[in-house]
Order: C-alpha cells, then structure tokens, then sequence
C-alpha cells in the first residue's frame, strides 16, 4: 500500500510550540518553538535522546501535562481548532475517540483490577455509545486476534498480569485500533520488550499500519525502526526541532550534525567491525540552563564561533521545503 503524500491541509499542525516545567531549580524549558506537520495518513517518526522533549510533544498534543507546568505557548490545530485554547472537557472527549496511544509499559497502561475484556469494551463507549455490550465485545475478540492474541475468545476473560508483556503490548495496540482514532501516538511502544518480542511488535504495527487509515506518530530512539516504517522524521534535541523531512531524506542524506551523530551511533551489522561504539560526547544540557545560541553547538565538532550567538531557524535543504534543517552550516 502506498501512503499518501504530504500535503497542504496536515491533521495537526503544530505551531511555536513551547513548554516549560516548575522546577525548585528554575524554569525547565522542554520545548521550544517547535512547528511540525502531521501529514493525514502519514507515519511520522520522533526521534532524540532521553529527555529531548518527544513525549512532552505527545502529551502536548493530548493535553496530558504534568501539574507543574508552568509555560504552554503556540498552537496545535486539529480541524481548525486550536487545542491549547479549547476547554480541557473538550480535549477530554477528543482522548480514545479521535486520539489514541500506545505506551512504553503496557502493564502501567491497563488497570489490573479488571479483566482486559471488560476494559475493551468501555474504551469504545466514546466511540460506540449506542451499540450493545455484546457487539463490543466480539468487536474486542476480533481485534485481539488480529493482534495476534491465541484464543482470544477465552484469553479475553483474564486479568493484564495474566498475560506477557509482549502480550500486553498487543492489547494495547488493540486497545487503540478499537477507538478507529484519526491520530494513533506510539510512545516507545518497545522499549520495554526483550529483542524477540520487539521484532514480533515491529512485524505487528508494519502488517497493521496497512489497514489503518489515520496518522501515527511513532517516538522512538531505534533510527533503524524509524526508517523501517516511518514516511517523515522529526529529529529533537534539548527540545528544540533541528531536522524534519521525508524519512528518505532526513535519514539518507541527513544535514544536521546532531541527526548525523545519530545516526552513527546507530548498531547495525557493521558493529562487530568497529573497535569501539559511537558515541555522541559530552551530555545534553540541563533545560533550566540552556547554552546560547545552537543548543547543539557545545557538543558538535563543527561548530563555529557564530555558532553560540545566535539561534538557528529551521530552512529548506537545496530548496527542498519538505527537508529542513536548524543549522548555520547548512
């Protein structure tokens, strides 16, 4: 199946996007002014270190921030509506009917006091409010086993611990195919799975992505699944958006030296023929105290002194508008 391209009338359109935390240390600013595209029917792939801001954006865009938030600037537009600027009781309803996601720690996600079948079942009210509990149910039945669940039938009556967490990772993303949700956020959906299961949820989302016709937005560190399912890259560091395109493009021919770190410290096939790992030196800056100019420029090896005095806007690679980049040298 070919995905569509990218396009002029995107589901979410982010804008100027920034946030910042409380801290007993001062002002965290996780994001800052990031503007991004999710292109209707895309795959879009979020990739950076820990703490780069990706699931801030995620939570963002679901109005899912934490209490001491402190700083919530810019627009996310969803059919023509601000959600920054929409009461939280209509966010609320937009959350397992229009949005949906997939967590890192699927036990964390379900409640283990109910069956799975029982949870199934409620999560498509805001989607189904009008159709039987037994309707819902067999619609659950059928989604588990196309995810693969054995006997979902009988498995259906038992409890989350009952089940792996590779299992449990298949009912989540059951869980979120059930909602038919326009926007389906995977946050690290393997993070917490060995190699065996990870491969088998890769193989899962590549052969499901086919038949659902809604925007993913996949946040991951693996570059290598990134570019085995995505159609465009977003690449975050320190919370600021330095590279964005086509995943071809981003990851083919990458412009930033911050996504080209990455992606030499990616472990491929070539590993065993490297004396040692790569590695990016240095650490990501602390967001209460935040380097000037280039957030990057402290640890990249080309920088230059005009580096740390201003701070890079994101502009057209070669006059491509699809394929940006946030960087003097470009």
């Amino acid at each position: 199946m070919t995905r569509p391209t990218q396009d002029a009338d995107p589901l979410i359109a982010i804008r100027d996007l920034s946030v910042s935390f409380a801290t007993s240390a001062g002002p965290a600013e996780v994001l800052r002014n990031v503007t991004l595209d999710l292109g209707r029917g895309r795959i879009v792939g979020l990739v950076g270190e820990s703490g780069s801001g990706k699931s801030t954006l995620a939570s963002a865009i679901t109005r899912l921030l934490p209490a001491n938030l402190s700083r919530l600037d810019g627009g996310i537009l969803y059919e023509g509506r601000d959600l920054l600027a929409e009461p939280e009781a209509a966010v609320a309803a937009l959350r397992g009917s229009r949005f949906a996601m997939i967590f890192q720690d699927p036990m964390g996600a379900l409640n283990p006091v109910f069956r799975v079948g029982t949870q199934l079942v409620d999560l498509q009210r805001a989607k189904a409010p009008k159709a039987s509990r037994r309707d819902r149910m067999a619609r659950a039945v059928a989604m588990l086993t196309r995810v693969g669940i054995p006997d979902a039938a009988r498995r259906i009556r038992d409890y989350p611990h009952q089940f792996s967490g590779g299992m449990r990772q298949r009912i989540m993303i059951a869980a979120a195919l059930l909602c038919e949700p326009d926007l389906l956020i995977a946050d690290e959906p393997t993070t917490a799975l060995d190699p065996t299961i990870e491969g088998q949820i890769v193989a899962l989302i590549d052969e499901l992505r086919h038949g659902f016709q809604g925007t993913i937005l996949l946040i991951s560190h693996s570059l290598g699944l990134v570019s085995h399912l995505c159609d465009d890259v977003a690449v975050l560091y320190a919370g600021a958006l330095v590279e964005r395109g086509p995943a071809a493009a981003v990851l083919g021919a990458p412009r930033h030296p911050y996504t080209r770190a990455l992606l030499a410290c990616e472990i491929g096939a070539d590993v065993v023929r490297r004396a040692t790992l790569a590695t990016i030196p240095g650490d990501a800056p602390d967001p209460t105290r935040l380097p000037p100019g280039c957030v990057f420029a402290p640890r990249c090896s080309q920088a230059i002194d005009s580096c740390r005095d201003a701070v890079p806007e994101l502009r057209p690679v070669d006059g491509d508008g699809g394929h940006a980049a946030a960087c003097l040298l470009v």
